[in-house]
């Protein structure tokens, strides 16, 4: 009686205080993480509100001028000379017109000519070109929104167009001058247009500090898309409504709704882009009713991977204790009777299973990679912003700026030739502009690599850029860390040196060169690449600073200067069901053995006892030996701590059959028949499965 109230009691205390700290971790938890989220979204806010105002400025700026040309213009009659001077003035006021017109309605300027058309273009060295439009085809039908939208519903921005000469898209305002009759009657005579590249607004967008995934759009007030990471969606005139349709995604109808009315916000949103838990940020421009929507992907978020993943395995771990407390005293297991140990010792099994799943999704997705050196460079403007420091340096230093060569590679093929060779081939090119010194030498090494074989595919010449390009493929030597098996998080990186070493020349990653650099997009990787027993999850452009210990024979070595080496990492993690399937399901079969052996009677022949324990044995040991075979790490993996925990095992079954064929009683192995021991048998194997879960992953 005391010792069941004592059990009670004992019990009692671990369920309040595991109970109190599974609680206020999680609170921590989720204030930590709300925190987090706050912060993360008043900072999307403001960024995603003073890019919009950014965007308003420029585009009130063409609004205003376009405006006071057409009030000058509805004004007074111009000679022809005039308006040209007019139209040439206003477009040369700002480097970032394209283009512009004054065009009038059929007989409007002249009632002896039908149409007439005054257009200024600005050329690739930045001089305004003057054409007569109405000479090269009739604005007035119906094709030409520029013109005919504006005449019938008021000064409008019209769609996005793609420029052949400007080789980029250009978005046009259209603003209409009256003619104003002796009753004071306003008739539309004519349009002002200034046209203005999409350059300028896109590098506002791409400037915007949206984590190393996230992406911004542009639509019109109609949802039509400006701007969008994959031009497709421009260049086909895709409409909001459209894509949400295609792909599913209901909360892209909702924004074109408020796009609409001119309403902004932020909303929970898987990306149709990236595949990822994302916030969709959303803001309406007065001016124009075009709306900016800024993706942020939530993995990106600025958290210490490490401390929130020991809080959650502390709260698991509390978590399962405290259920098993519950049970044992729910069920009074502590009265011995059958039933309830049973039961008892089935829920403990799917706690601690429960418990140890969960640990390997964490394993698998809060595995930190912030100790990485180097930058990051997944936008344009974070390479611009490295390039300026490294200029910077060596204006500092008095020496020549560097070349910056960019350089893109597209891998095809990755295969293990053993567990630390690794085979790659693919595609890199590189664009040389004109001013690279004839004398320096051109091309590409890759570090750290053996059997290189670069084979020269393409050379061209276009816009004063040499575009050169290979295909190559060599063995990369890895070190992957195989303690976490079959629970890997790897990085592979490819380290892409300068043929000229004697120079200062830098190679950073072309980004042009791709559609999208969202890193879980997997940019520079083939879609059909196929890695047996891996899957890839990023890849990313690096520039890290090497410091050497030699200046390898170089007398005006650059080393001093730590020009920064070009790095292109590929993320990998271990198909850990596979893994899993293959290694686990000896040890399961074996486990199961085990069990039905401690079931039996205890007049069963200690030979066979023994024979079924050694047989079992040799086959722990074959499966043992085969993965250490494959596994060549120079520590005891995780999975390796399974085979230490059967080997236990298997010799604690034939040690009880000994005690019973010497007759040495035990009262705990004897308990209502062995009632205790058998029915701890998996809660024990599985205890010590979590906890050595728990350490290795904490």
């Amino acid at each position: 009686m005391i010792l069941r109230k004592l059990m009670s009691g004992v019990a009692t205390l671990v369920a309040i205080l595991s109970f109190v700290g599974a609680l206020l971790l999680t609170y921590q938890y989720v204030d930590y993480k709300e925190e987090i989220n706050t912060s993360a979204k008043n900072e999307l806010k403001t960024l995603t509100s003073n890019a919009t105002a950014q965007i308003d400025a420029v585009l009130m700026d063409v609004t205003r001028s376009a405006e006071v040309l057409a009030g000058k213009l509805g004004q007074r009659n111009l000679a022809e000379t005039e308006l040209h001077v007019l139209l040439h003035e206003t477009l040369e006021s700002n480097e970032n017109y394209s283009g512009g017109t004054i065009t009038f309605r059929p007989y409007g300027y002249d009632k002896n000519k039908r149409l007439y058309s005054a257009y200024y273009t600005r050329a690739a060295d930045g001089e305004l070109v003057f054409q007569r439009l109405d000479k090269v085809y009739d604005y007035t039908t119906a094709e030409y929104d520029w013109y005919v939208a504006p005449m019938s519903k008021g000064s409008r921005w019209g769609e996005p167009y793609w420029d052949e000469a400007a080789k980029s898209h250009l978005v046009t305002y259209s603003a209409v001058f009256y003619e104003v009759s002796s009753d004071e009657k306003q008739t539309p005579l004519g349009v002002v247009t200034i046209d203005i590249s999409m350059n300028r607004i896109q590098s506002i967008i791409e400037s915007l500090d949206l984590g190393p995934s996230g992406f911004g759009a542009l639509t019109t007030r109609e949802g039509s898309y400006l701007y969008h990471p994959n031009q497709e969606y421009v260049q086909n005139k895709k409409n909001i409504r459209d894509v949400a349709r295609e792909k599913g995604d209901d909360s892209r109808l909702i924004i074109a709704d408020d796009i609409i009315e001119g309403r902004g916000g932020i909303i929970d949103h898987v990306s149709t882009t990236t595949g990822q838990a994302s916030w969709l940020i959303y803001e309406s421009a007065p001016i124009s009713g075009w709306s900016l929507q800024n993706t942020f992907i939530k993995d990106d978020l600025p958290i210490d991977v490490d401390s929130l993943r020991k809080d959650l395995i502390m709260i698991i771990l509390l978590a399962s204790v405290f259920l098993m407390s519950i049970a044992f005293l729910l069920l009074r297991t502590y009265y011995g009777e059958k039933t309830s140990v049973w039961l008892f010792s089935a829920i403990c099994t799917l706690c601690l299973l429960g418990g140890i799943g969960a640990i390997w999704y964490l394993a698998l997705t809060h595995y930190s990679s912030n100790g990485m050196p180097g930058a990051k460079i997944s936008d344009k403007e974070t390479l611009r912003a490295v390039i300026s420091g490294y200029t910077a340096k060596s204006d500092e230093k008095n020496l020549d700026p560097p070349h910056y060569v960019p350089t893109g590679i597209y891998v095809d093929t990755i295969e293990f030739q053993g567990a630390h060779d690794l085979l790659i081939s693919g595609r890199i090119w590189q664009s040389y502009a004109d001013d690279y010194p004839v004398e320096m030498k051109k091309g590409f090494s890759i570090g750290r690599a053996k059997n290189l074989d670069i084979v020269k595919v393409s050379h061209t010449k276009h816009d004063e850029q040499e575009m050169i390009q290979w295909r190559f493929q060599t063995v990369l030597r890895v070190n992957l860390d195989y303690s976490r098996y079959p629970l890997e998080v790897e990085h592979l990186n490819l380290q892409l040196l300068p043929a000229e070493s004697e120079r200062n020349v830098v190679l950073v990653p072309d980004l042009d060169a791709y559609k999208l650099l969202a890193s879980s997009l997997l940019p520079g990787l083939d879609r059909e690449i196929f890695l047996p027993g891996w899957g890839f999850f990023s890849t990313f452009f690096v520039l890290r600073e090497e410091h050497h210990n030699a200046n390898f024979g170089i007398k005006e070595n650059l080393d001093h200067l730590a020009l920064p080496t070009l790095y292109y990492h590929i993320g990998i993690q271990r198909v850990f069901v596979d893994a899993f399937i293959s290694n686990l399901t000896p040890l399961i079969i074996v486990a199961l053995v085990l069990f039905a052996l401690a079931l039996l009677s205890k007049e069963v022949e200690i030979g066979r006892v023994l024979s079924i324990s050694v047989a079992v044995f040799f086959v722990v040991v074959f499966s043992h030996l085969a993965i250490r075979k494959d596994i060549p790490s120079g520590e005891i993996f995780y999975l390796e701590y399974f085979f230490f925990v059967i080997y236990f095992c298997i010799l604690m079954v034939p040690l009880n059959a000994f005690r019973l064929a010497l007759n040495l009683p035990s009262r705990l192995f004897e308990y209502k028949d062995g009632l205790i021991v058998q029915a701890a048998y998996w809660p024990s194997m599985l205890g010590i499965f979590f906890i050595i879960t728990a350490c290795k992953f904490y």
